[in-house]
């Protein structure tokens, strides 16, 4: 039984509350376990809106500017057609760059997702990159048309990850983060590993809520288990060992690994 099974069997009351918030679960080569929320329908529209009325007010903002140059410099007549083509070119780039801007500046947030609390990151976990955004921003065309974003909006309401078009593509999904909290990357589970050795009284065995969770649980109902007890134990301590590259048991009794992880990460 992998341990993702017992993830299943020992969550069930989280597993119902996580379908209704739409969970995402990542399980990353250094047997990390991440979880994000996906941002659904309601709060991407909501950023789409914000957005929306942003990019709004800079095509107004380009146009002023045209006229202004038109009815103000008359001895350069000649350049109308130039500030007309800077123009539509200014109000291109303010409806497909919009976004590709925005992502490498704020790290795959626009000013509407930050309000909306969300962000785009790659499926297995890591930040968006330029040629993700770049597809995903380029395919909203697709989504736009002929349906006035129809098309996007069903895409996310039915799809398994609330992925529009581009997402699809570009292998992106829109998580929500706190706004104290960044979702977790490779990069931090890394500083995580690197901190486990660093003085003593720094937690040997940093685990996430989930995996706290389950150990909590199982710890609670071992005694209901049965002759099944012995089948968790066993895959709950192969799965603990592997995670932290433990090559030899560190407790003769698996089970005070686990208080042992409880105890230090009582403050997850």
């Amino acid at each position: 039984m992998p341990p993702l099974v017992l993830c299943i069997i020992l969550n069930k009351h989280k597993k119902v509350f996580d379908a209704m918030r739409k969970i995402y679960e990542i399980l990353t080569p250094e047997n990390v376990h991440l979880e994000y929320e996906l941002g659904g329908l309601g709060s991407r529209f909501g950023a789409f809106l914000i957005d929306g009325l942003l990019q709004g007010v800079l095509v107004v903002l380009v146009a002023i500017g045209m006229a202004i140059s038109k009815f103000d410099f008359e001895g350069f007549k000649r350049l109308d057609a130039w500030i007309i083509a800077i123009g539509i070119l200014l109000i291109f780039f303010i409806f497909f760059g919009y976004y590709l801007v925005f992502d490498l500046i704020l790290h795959g947030q626009s000013p509407g997702k930050r309000v909306m609390g969300l962000k785009v990151i790659k499926q297995n976990g890591e930040p968006i990159g330029f040629w993700e955004s770049l597809l995903r921003n380029i395919l909203r065309l697709a989504d736009f048309l002929p349906t006035f974003n129809l098309a996007g909006a069903l895409f996310i309401a039915f799809s398994k990850k609330y992925q529009r078009i581009g997402d699809f593509a570009a292998n992106t999904i829109v998580v929500k983060i706190k706004k104290d909290i960044q979702p977790v990357n490779l990069e931090s589970i890394i500083k995580l590993d690197v901190m486990e050795d660093e003085g003593p009284g720094m937690n040997q065995y940093p685990v996430n809520h989930t995996e706290y969770g389950i150990l909590k649980e199982f710890l609670a109902r071992k005694e209901s288990l049965g002759n099944r007890k012995r089948v968790f134990v066993y895959h709950l301590n192969k799965y603990f060992m592997q995670k932290f590259s433990l090559e030899k048991p560190p407790f003769e009794n698996p089970e005070d690994f686990f208080q042992e992880i409880i105890r230090g990460n009582s403050g997850v």
